[in-house]
This record gives C-alpha cells, structure tokens and sequence, in this order.
C-alpha cells in the first residue's frame, strides 16, 4: 500500500467533548478572553476536532514510510453554530483526494463534527504536504532553544470595535513560549512532536521547535472574533501556511475588513507574512 491508496479512506466517527476545563485550558494556552468563552468554545478550537481523527491518518504506515514529515499547507474551518461546553459530539475525517508531484505526497482530509441531531457544527478541509525522504519543511541552519517561559507581547483578544469596510482592524500582538505549546496540544491533542521536541524538529527540516500552525489561526480567528459579539462569531475561514513561527518570537495578527462582514488577514513577524487568510464573521 502506498499513499494514494488512502483516498477515500474513512475515519470515525470518534466521539469529542468539550468540557469547561478543556476550554479554560485552550484559552489560556491561545491568550483569548476568558469572560467570553466559558460554556462555549472559542472559533479556533475547531482544531480538536481535527485532531480527534487526524492522528490515525498522519501515523498511517503509508504515511509513515514515506520518512518524511507532514506539513499543513492549507486549512479551511466553516462554522455552523456555537461549540457548546459538555455537549456529546462526533467527528468523522474522510481522504478526500491524493496527489502526487516532484516528490511530494498531497492530501486533501475533510473533518465533519456533528452533534445529537446529526447536523454539522463545524466542517473543515485539511491540506498536508508529506515528502518522501526530504523534509518539505526545509528551513533553514538548526537554532537553540529559548528558555521555556520566553515569549514576546501575547495580548489578550478583549473585544474591540468593528471597522468600516476598507478600513484595518486593531493589530493584536501574539506569541508563544515552548510551555504555551504543550498546554496548546493538551487541550487539542495535537502532539506533532515538531512543537515539543528539539530533534524532531531538526530532523524535520525546522530549526527548532515551532508553534502550531493552528495556535497561530487561533489567534487570526481572535482578531476578527473580538470584533463581533455571539457564542458563534465566525462563519468560514481559509488558511494558508507560508512560514514557520519560533516560540518566543514576537508576530502581530493584521488586516482589514473587506466587504460585508469579509476580513483579508495575516500572521507577520520580522517583516514576513507567516499565515494569510480570509475570514468571514457571521451576521448578528
């Protein structure tokens, strides 16, 4: 068997709970409101719902022959209600489509999480780049590690007033210490060694350790979500992963409102856009 035997390959469904502890956790780890988001969770943890079923896929022995490591090269989240504390949910994962070019895998996972009604809460699409034998995250000469409490400004995502259309948001200051990204996988199970430990890292392609490509979207979703009011203040976001983010370094979550209720957004540190995106909040 080899990777493009995995399309159509179905996970789950596995069931999810999102207690009240988990959430306090998740919005400590990501430097969000804690009067805001109690009963329910935060946009951004949608990303336990992909890791309750992402796991079987990435350490399928398919992929895992390959020697490579997976880097998430896209991510698209669609919200379809409030992510309610204590409420029984289910997520199904499904490979939707395999492609292969110059030496790298590419995987399309879908994610659907559904609660008692069966009716979707969240839907998300997943795209991962798995090379065989070189790391696709190549990046650059191997660096120490900052001490386990260094961050930069992480500003919590209070609300703030929403802009007219064309005009910028309030940038919001963000960073994360190497102990942020262990309480970040503890509340979403998102054990990528790469964020914990120094030699998967390297051996990955990274320099070092670097913080969880959705622990950065959590913080693009803050920026618009603080803009809105509403247990469910996001309606989609699309996600494209340009350049790692090393614990410790300083970013900023920028951009500006569109049309409607659209956001053009982007993660930057040091001059570079780590993360763009767009993002559409939901109607009052």
């Amino acid at each position: 068997m080899d990777v493009s035997d995995l399309e159509g390959k179905i996970i789950g469904p596995t069931p999810l709970r999102l207690s009240p502890e988990r959430i306090r956790s998740y919005v400590e780890a990501t430097g969000d409101d804690p009067d805001r988001w109690a009963e329910t969770a935060p946009p951004g943890l949608a990303s336990a719902a992909l890791f309750a079923v992402a796991p079987e896929l990435l350490s399928h022995p398919a992929i895992q022959a390959q020697g490579g490591a997976a880097v998430h090269g896209e991510q698209l989240f669609c919200w379809n209600g409030p992510l309610r504390a204590r409420e029984d949910w289910a997520v199904r994962g499904e490979v939707r489509r395999v492609r292969h070019r110059r030496g790298v895998w590419f995987v399309d996972f879908a994610i659907r999480m559904t609660g008692s009604d069966d009716e979707p809460v969240v839907e998300g699409e997943s795209s991962f780049l798995i090379a065989g034998g070189e790391p696709p995250a190549r990046s650059g000469t191997e660096e120490p590690e900052p001490l386990p409490d260094h961050r930069g400004d992480n500003r919590q995502a209070v609300p703030a007033c929403l802009p007219g259309e064309g005009e910028e948001i309030p940038a919001l200051p963000k960073s994360a210490s190497r102990a942020d990204l262990i309480r970040y996988a503890a509340a979403t199970r998102d054990w990528n060694p790469i964020h914990w430990d120094h030699q998967s890292a390297v051996e990955a392609g990274l320099p070092g350790v670097v913080v969880h490509g959705l622990a950065c979207v959590a913080w693009m979703c803050q920026g618009v979500a603080r803009l809105v009011p509403g247990a469910a203040p996001l309606r989609r976001g699309r996600f494209r992963f340009r350049r790692p983010l090393r614990p410790g370094v300083p970013a900023q979550v920028r951009g500006s409102r569109t049309q409607g209720l659209g956001f053009s957004m982007s993660l930057q540190s040091e001059g570079s856009a780590l993360i763009t995106a767009t993002i559409e909040a939901a109607a009052g």
